[in-house]
């Protein structure tokens, strides 16, 4: 007979390092693969804790490189990339199979919204992570976003992230988003639904009544959410 307790918070973005007791009270977390050892990994699925590997598709760290396109995401001081870069794809499945390797259960796929930018990439996007897909046979893969990859997505993946559903931050700092950004949000949770896939918020929040915002309005529609900082580094 299982007596172990169901954990009451289903997911958590954590891209610090340690802190394994409080990751401990998800049922999946999304670290980063440098902070973490096979060692680390393996109590947290002894605790019955998914750890789920970060992952880019779209964007990489400015380090030149022969994949990289002549354009910044500002945000982040990160480079766009061209997808079908044949050495980029092979360094995707790579970093896929060394984290399935070190103990990770799956991946976060993050930067799927080029696509949006690069419109031309986006049967290129979909081959990759149906790489990715085949690579990882039955463990999980989440999206995060990636609503313009729809409905082939769906296909690929067990659950999608509504990053930045009712709040983020800005270089002024954070706040609640626009009501026509809170309303496109909302028409892709409604198209979501539609699909048998796990679907998660992600909020963003420096003080109470903004994190309460978040997760009030999550709750309304029936979506668990992580409020965390811009550098996803609390808990």
């Amino acid at each position: 007979m299982n007596t172990t307790p169901a954990k009451a918070k289903p997911l958590a973005f954590y891209y610090g390092q340690g802190r394994l007791e409080q990751l401990c009270r998800y049922q999946k977390v999304v670290l980063q693969t440098w902070a973490y050892t096979s060692e680390d990994l393996a109590f947290l699925r002894s605790q019955r804790t998914l750890p789920l590997a970060y992952l880019s598709l779209g964007e990489d760290q400015p380090t030149p490189s022969p994949w990289h396109r002549d354009a910044r995401n500002l945000d982040w001081n990160t480079v766009y990339v061209d997808p079908a870069h044949p050495e980029w794809v092979v360094s995707r499945l790579d970093e896929a199979q060394k984290a399935m390797n070190m103990g990770f259960e799956g991946l976060f796929l993050d930067t799927l919204d080029t696509v949006a930018l690069f419109p031309q990439d986006r049967t290129i996007m979909l081959g990759l992570i149906a790489q990715l897909r085949e690579k990882l046979g039955a463990r999980l893969i989440f999206a995060n976003r990636g609503f313009h990859l729809l409905p082939e997505l769906a296909t690929l993946v067990n659950g999608v992230v509504l990053e930045s559903f009712s709040t983020t931050w800005t270089p002024w700092g954070y706040r609640v988003l626009p009501a026509f950004e809170l309303e496109y949000n909302l028409s892709c949770l409604f198209r979501l639904q539609g699909y048998p896939l796990e679907l998660y918020a992600l909020d963003y929040a420096n003080n109470l009544w903004l994190e309460g915002y978040a997760r009030l309005r999550a709750m309304y529609y029936g979506l668990p959410t992580f409020v965390s900082n811009r550098e996803l580094t609390r808990l």
